[in-house]
């Protein structure tokens, strides 16, 4: 069996007068050319697809909020229409045909910065598809909201039937 030793040369660095170990770690440290470049080439991919990636969330995230307060505004109607007597549905100062509503992030609500909305409301009786008996009777509501969204325009709607006596009554025949 043999032992090793080791035993430092004058060749090694601690024995080295003239050598410097801030040259070694300063050469071991630095990055290459080619390091560089791919680093470079990463960044240039990297930076640009994140911030789509960011303006494409901000996006969605900011037409989901005008959709909800689309759908608010229609619902509001709609409340407004259930809770109302037939006669004031048909009735154009009740209900007017065309009105603005805003919405605004920062709260404002005089038309700051958020979005205007307008707010249809049509409502047509004598629908061919019923019978003749009740045709007069019942009133078909359609509230629409359209605003604009960047360069798109979008528009949300809903629609509901109105009877004059109550639906209960042709339902259960009561």
């Amino acid at each position: 069996m043999k032992i090793r030793t080791h035993t430092h040369s004058p060749k090694h660095p601690s024995f080295d007068v003239n050598h410097k170990p801030q040259a070694d770690r300063a050469s071991v440290a630095a990055f290459t050319l080619i390091e560089t470049v791919v680093a470079t080439l990463l960044a240039a991919v990297m930076l640009p697809t994140l911030y789509a990636g960011l303006a494409a969330g901000f996006s969605m995230v900011q037409i989901t909020r005008e959709n909800l307060r689309a759908t608010q505004i229609i619902m509001q109607r709609m409340e407004a229409v259930r809770l109302a007597s037939y006669k004031t549905i048909l009735d154009p100062t009740a209900y007017p045909t065309n009105a603005t509503e805003y919405y605004s992030p920062s709260g404002q609500t005089n038309g700051g910065a958020g979005a205007a909305y307008t707010v249809t409301y049509n409502w047509t009786t004598g629908l061919s598809s019923m019978d003749p008996s009740y045709r007069s009777n019942v009133a078909l509501v359609t509230v629409t909201a359209t605003w604009n969204s960047g360069k798109v325009q979008r528009s949300r709607s809903m629609q509901s039937y109105v009877a004059r006596y109550g639906i209960q009554k042709y339902v259960a025949g009561n």
